[in-house]
């Protein structure tokens, strides 16, 4: 392996040796031993990518359906348009009007990549150069520094907003005062405040951001010449604040509000907003995700730096297929938020058990969950002997504090929906076992 790594280039060289996430060689380790009832009764939980199994099955059956039911048209086998194909991107800025954004999209301000990930990459290269910087709320999604950092070279900068999850409670605790904060520290080093990323619902805290919030940022964006991109990709898996067993956990009752309305009504070209088939419609492995922005330019430069990004004919026809298809649309929706919610429901009874502090969340696929009493030292080292502790006593695999990014430690954000309702509440008993031992 040493001899072979000099044959690489030094970036080549750095990601051979650095994985991209710390939890990633555990994942494909539990994965080839999945918990089976029948078959495999011991085997492993990975309760730390979130994939959204809950509602797979829901999905490929419509899938299926449609590749059964109808002749594949004639443009799938050839080259398309470049931000993807025209009538599939009607199809999508509809459903982004009826159903996540609630307003009018032009079909031309949207473009396709092969995922949450190249939309991320191929965005960050067109809108920043290398060395300047994208200010991330921390906690934050880890994986957004290899996606805007290994080839646009963008730098990430964590704004710790808060130490104790009591301070937050589940609404964002981000304001214009520290974003300016955050320009003048990196202006006296000589950086150079290019992006400003939020996620709404957010990864991994569940918060979400006012329409009010939102009108403020982007008003302090616009006017310091940041772009703000608001990643919408867990915006349709809401939880349901006003069920009688959380309602007291909101203090407030601030709901989701999508990032293009505040985009149409301010029209600058500073304004962005990312969307992916994957956490909402469970299907990961189809790789769509989408920009919408309302900057010509950047469409342009996007479409075309885009080419090795493309998302497959196939793909693209299955989806805009399902999308007209409203009335399936609209049910799907409202199913998976109750298979989502009643998930969740018994994540929050099990964590109130154990009187383990989380951040009560308004949407996403997770719960972020303060686990530090049951560490033996408050350090990394303390957080990562915890986090391989709890997997090889019990099997369930948590995503560890590390990488998100925040100072306080003992963090683990738990996938409520990677596994069947059944299988979850499995893993959450072997977890009990292990906390009661």
């Amino acid at each position: 392996m040493k001899n072979e790594l000099k044959t690489l280039s030094s970036r080549g060289q750095s990601l051979a040796s650095n994985p991209a996430r710390i939890d990633f060689e555990l994942f494909a380790e539990a994965s080839q031993n999945l918990y089976c009832p029948t078959t495999n009764p011991e085997g492993t939980f990975p309760l730390n990518i979130a994939e959204n199994s809950i509602s797979t099955s829901i999905i490929k059956d419509k899938l299926t359906a449609i590749t059964q039911q109808n002749t594949m048209p004639d443009w799938v086998m050839k080259y398309t348009d470049l931000k993807g194909n025209p009538s599939v991107r009607e199809d999508v800025a509809k459903f982004m009007d009826r159903h996540l954004c609630k307003c009018p999209i032009d079909p031309d301000s949207i473009a396709f990549s092969a995922g949450a990930s190249a939309i991320i990459e191929v965005s960050s290269f067109v809108l920043a150069n290398p060395g300047d910087v994208a200010v991330i709320p921390a906690p934050s999604y880890p994986m957004y520094t290899n996606d805007m950092g290994v080839k646009s070279k963008i730098e990430r900068y964590d704004l710790n907003t808060h130490d104790y999850l009591d301070e937050i409670g589940s609404s964002a605790p981000v304001n214009p005062a520290m974003l300016q904060k955050a320009k003048e520290e990196l202006e006296n080093v000589g950086k150079c405040f290019k992006i400003f990323l939020i996620t709404s619902p957010d990864n991994p805290t569940g918060c979400v951001y006012s329409e009010d919030q939102l009108n403020t940022l982007a008003d302090w964006c616009m006017t310091n010449d940041v772009h703000m991109i608001v990643n919408e990709i867990y915006g349709l898996s809401l939880i349901d604040i006003d069920n009688d067993t959380i309602k007291n956990d909101y203090k407030e009752k601030t709901e989701f509000a999508s990032f293009a309305n505040v985009m149409r009504k301010k029209d600058s070209p500073y304004l962005h907003l990312w969307y992916a088939f994957s956490k909402d419609f469970a299907m990961s492995g189809l790789r769509l995700g989408l920009v919408h922005s309302l900057n010509e330019s950047f469409i342009k430069a996007f479409e075309n730096v885009n080419i090795p990004h493309m998302v497959s004919n196939y793909t693209q026809w299955m989806v805009g297929e399902m999308l007209k298809d409203d009335e399936f649309t609209k049910a799907y929706i409202d199913e998976n938020k109750r298979r989502l919610n009643k998930s969740y429901l018994l994540v929050v009874k099990f964590l109130k058990k154990f009187d383990l502090p989380y951040i009560p969340s308004r949407g996403s696929l997770f719960i972020w969950a303060d686990f530090s009493k049951f560490m033996k030292q408050d350090s990394d080292q303390g957080q990562e002997d915890l986090w391989l502790d709890i997997y090889r006593n019990t099997g369930v695999l948590l995503t560890p504090g590390m990488g998100f990014r925040h100072l306080r430690k003992g963090m683990f954000r738990i996938v409520f929906t990677a596994v069947p309702f059944e299988y979850l509440e499995v893993a959450l008993g072997r977890l009990e076992g292990y906390l009661s031992d």
